[in-house]
Formats: structure tokens, sequence, C-alpha cells
């Protein structure tokens, strides 16, 4: 049996512009959030897999391909992995063409996707990130079948209509230039893929998980934990003030900063992505005029 490494970390708040990925879930972004397009695709032309792009088997037979029914709103065809006629086990990835990033590593994925579970069956979407062409790939994002569900689960062939895509934004990492959407599972039910999108963002806020002004400050726990590699981060500031969030290793020295911004009265979320550290403890802290507080989180590799 393959024993996993145990990371365990804890994160330092300090109250006082995200300079760290941060992952937002069924969100309506405008032209003015993200005003250069640096790859779209909306996989509508005939030939699949489109100009530049290219699809991979890592394990079984079945393989993305072009879906003519049910793609996103107001669009033709989408991509599409048929768990629902696969057998399980299946493993295949889609892989972006090479793309120029901007320098201020503000780069965002966008994407809409739709997903219905069959009861008592567990399916994943991964995306893989490369900053040298795709020589190489990291981990950066995982989605499991409950974060992946559009429509209630059932083991009828699944066709997605209009209202039952959900989109997804995730801030890129500084260089990223290529993306790999790898699904895995099979006996399941069928995943699509449409509205394929790399911007850069101008966006500077940290984005809020409640309208909902708080009671108290409060830094939550981090979830999923355990995790690897993304996890996310939730805090609750009660009056206007300057935020941040900085991660420490176990010697003091500042590792990354996550949130440095002045934030209102509100529910915020930031995410951290553990894809370079080494194993050992780490520490994040909340800390303002009146309240302080620290908590850890645990990475298994």
């Amino acid at each position: 049996m393959k024993k996993s490494k145990i990371i365990i970390f804890t994160l330092l708040l300090i109250t006082s512009n995200i300079s760290s990925q941060i992952f937002l879930e069924d969100e309506n972004f405008s032209d003015k959030d993200y005003p250069l397009e640096i790859l779209s695709e909306g996989f509508n032309t005939p030939a699949f897999p489109p100009h530049g792009w290219s699809s991979q088997i890592i394990a079984g037979t079945y393989n993305w391909a072009q879906a003519s029914s049910g793609a996103y709103c107001n669009t033709y065809r989408s991509a599409f992995i048929p768990f629902n006629v696969a057998p399980s086990g299946q493993v295949a990835r889609l892989i972006s063409p090479i793309f120029i990033p901007t320098s201020t590593g503000r780069d965002s994925l966008i994407f809409s996707e739709a997903y219905c579970q069959k009861p008592g069956v567990t399916e994943s979407l991964e995306i893989f990130i490369s900053t040298n062409s795709g020589s190489t790939w990291q981990l950066f994002s995982s989605f499991n079948s409950t974060s992946l569900m559009t429509a209630p689960a059932t083991s009828t062939y699944f066709t997605p209509t209009c209202n039952q895509w959900q989109n997804k934004s995730i801030y890129l990492p500084l260089n990223t230039n290529r993306i790999c959407f790898q699904a895995a599972g099979g006996n399941g039910n069928n995943l699509y893929i449409d509205e394929v999108l790399v911007k850069s963002s101008l966006l500077s806020g940290v984005p809020q998980y409640s309208t909902e002004v708080p009671a108290d400050f409060k830094l939550h726990n981090n979830f999923p934990n355990p995790f690897n590699p993304t996890t996310s981060i939730r805090f609750d500031i009660t009056e206007r003030t300057n935020v941040k969030i900085v991660i420490y290793n176990a010697a003091g020295k500042e590792i990354n900063v996550l949130v440095d911004s002045e934030l209102g009265a509100g529910k915020y979320e930031t995410s951290f992505t553990a894809l370079d550290l080494s194993s050992g403890i780490y520490f994040y802290r909340i800390i303002t005029d009146n309240f302080t507080d620290t908590k850890k989180m645990i990475l298994v590799k």
C-alpha cells in the first residue's frame, strides 16, 4: 500500500488585492472584469478536437467527444465525455493550445460545465496547468461529483438543458500557457464543458461567499481538509479594515501573500494552492485590532 505524505499547514491571516489563486463558482463576469481575451473556445466547429486542441486517453477506451445536443445556452455544440455508456476506470484529457499569458499574474480560466451524477458513482474533473507549453503538467484544481452536479442525480442518460449549466472561474498561476481538463470515471453519467476562456483579469477585490454582515470577526476552518492541492479559506469581517493573509513556514519565513487589500464588512473566501511546497508545518492567523486566531490545515500528497 502506497503511503501518503501528510503536510500540516497553518495560514496567517492578518487584517490589512490578491496575489494567489482564487476559485469562484456560479458567477457572472463582465468584459469590464476580464478585458483581454487570451483563449476562447466554444467547440462549435465541425472538427473535434478544435484546431490547436488535442485529446488523450490515459486509461480505458473512451475519449472526449463533441456533443451536438445539450450545448451551453445559445450555442450549437459542446465537449463531453460519455461516462453514462463507458465502463468504470476511464481517464481522458482535453488539452488546450499553447497561449501567451500576460505578465501580471491575473489571468483567469473561465468555463461552463454540466453534470448529473448517477447514484452511488463518483467521477471527477481535474484541471492541470503547464508553464512550459505542456512539457510538464501540474494538478491545479479538482472537482468531485458533488461540486460538479448541475442537475438531480439519475441513472438516465444526461443531456443538459439551458438552465443545467454552471460557470467556474479560477485565477491561474503566473506564466501558465496551457491548460488540460482531465475527466475520470465511468459507469456513471455524462460530463460536459463549454465556453472555455482564458482572460486577463482586472479584478482586485476578494469574492464574498455571503452578502450578510457578520456579527463577529471569524477565521473559518479551511475546506476541504485534508486537501491536495487546493483548499478554500473563509473569513468574516465586521467593519472596513485592511486584510492580509500570509503563509509562513515553521521558521517564520513568509511563503506567500494570499490577500492584501482593504475590505468592507462581509464574509469572504479565498483559496490556497500548494503546488511546490515541501513537507512541513506552516501557519495562518487572523489579526485585527481586537481579534486574533490561528488554525491548521493538512495537505496530503
